[in-house]
């Protein structure tokens, strides 16, 4: 008679299955875990690439729009807007709108293409009370800055609002200018033909780089009223330079020339020659500079096209602002890798940590401070004027 032997497996069996099948479990989770910090650091440097690229895009648009309908010498504020002190630009920014060891700050300004008004009245002796011809449809808030234009466009004049005014409102109460507000010329609008003018409105913007609630640094425009906008998360870096006209070859003073001009930029050390002076503010590495308003600016209409006026560092001058963005992601990157940040224009490098970045760049002209810049040689030796204007 044969006897039955009992089916199954052995304790041994079950143990070296049990341990393959472990092993096998393992290996897929950590395939499915690497593709998904994979996926992470993907998304997440899409993410912060499109940050940085919008950034550039506000950033952009601001410069175009830099000193349009409004005296050039206001279109950038190196000393003034947001400044502890006002005209002194070490209080501004934490040590300068221009900085070595932090973000650079950009402010500018430009005339609201949107708004315009005809003065009915103007009362008061200063301030001034400013009866509209139509009513506002959207609120001014107290500090925003108008331009009185006189008929003609001949005279201008920079007042401040005083109160807040609502959609609805006819009137509005104005003052003369202080430092703090910028660097508008200071007319009082006591001239008879600002009773018939006309009213516009400046914007002046401010960007800079701080963190936000979180602790996450971030992109945020102030506009000096009603606080700053947060626009984008993940913005670690901005840094700036400025290019000056320079004079044109065969002007007198071009290097070479009569009366040739030294560039007012930065110094550059790093070549073996010593210093080299430059024509631009804030590209020379651990140099920090910017153009500066105390500089006596040109004659925006009187002075001729090729004038010393207009190759000084005076902000009116700036013929081209290079934008440099650090975009960073909001979070440290789940694999442990992350990027470190090479020297950009006078900032140095920064060591390697676990946030990825991304730098992006920008070369932005300021249109409306081009109008009086050299457009053509000079049409004989020791020409004044080679613009043609």
């Amino acid at each position: 008679m044969t006897r039955n032997r009992p089916h199954g497996f052995t304790l041994i069996e079950v143990l070296v299955s049990v341990a393959i099948l472990a092993f096998v479990v393992a290996g897929i989770s950590q395939v499915l875990i690497k593709q998904s910090q994979a996926s992470s650091v993907q998304a997440g440097q899409r993410d912060l690439e499109e940050s940085g690229r919008l950034a550039l895009i506000e950033l952009g648009r601001a410069i175009r729009l830099a000193g349009y309908g409004i005296d050039p010498t206001a279109a950038f504020d190196f000393g003034r807007f947001a400044c502890t002190t006002p005209n002194t630009p070490s209080t501004c920014n934490g040590g300068g709108r221009d900085r070595t060891d932090a973000p650079d700050e950009l402010v500018v300004a430009w005339r609201d293409p949107n708004f315009a008004r005809k003065v009915a009245v103007k009362t008061g002796a200063g301030p001034y009370t400013i009866t509209l011809d139509a009513a506002l449809t959207t609120r001014i808030d107290a500090g925003r800055i108008l331009e009185l234009l006189c008929d003609g466009a001949e005279n201008a004049a920079y007042v401040a609002v005083t109160s807040t005014k609502n959609a609805g409102d006819t009137d509005l109460s104005v003052r003369v200018l202080t430092n703090a507000d910028g660097y508008f010329p200071t007319v009082d609008p006591s001239d008879a033909c600002y009773s018939t003018g006309t009213v516009l409105l400046v914007e002046r913007v401010r960007y800079y780089i701080a963190n936000d609630a979180g602790g996450v640094p971030a992109f945020w425009r102030d506009r000096g009223r009603g606080g700053a906008e947060l626009l984008f998360r993940g913005i670690e870096d901005l840094q700036l330079s400025y290019d000056i006209g320079q004079p044109p070859a065969g002007s007198r003073f071009a290097s070479g020339g009569a009366s040739a001009v030294t560039p007012p930029g930065c110094t550059d050390t790093s070549g073996d020659g010593g210093g080299v002076s430059t024509w631009t503010f804030g590209s020379c590495a651990g140099v920090a500079a910017a153009p500066d308003q105390t500089i006596t600016p040109p004659n925006w209409r009187l002075d001729a096209y090729d004038a010393a006026t207009r190759y000084t560092g005076h902000p009116a001058n700036i013929r081209n602002v290079n934008i440099v963005v650090v975009a960073r992601a909001t979070r440290a990157s789940p694999d442990g890798s992350g990027d470190d940040v090479p020297a950009l224009l006078n900032r140095p490098a920064r060591t390697r940590d676990n946030f990825r970045r991304a730098v992006q760049t920008l070369s932005e002209q300021p249109q409306n401070l081009l109008s009086r810049a050299n457009i053509l040689p000079p049409v004989f030796p020791g020409s004044t004027n080679v613009g043609g204007g």
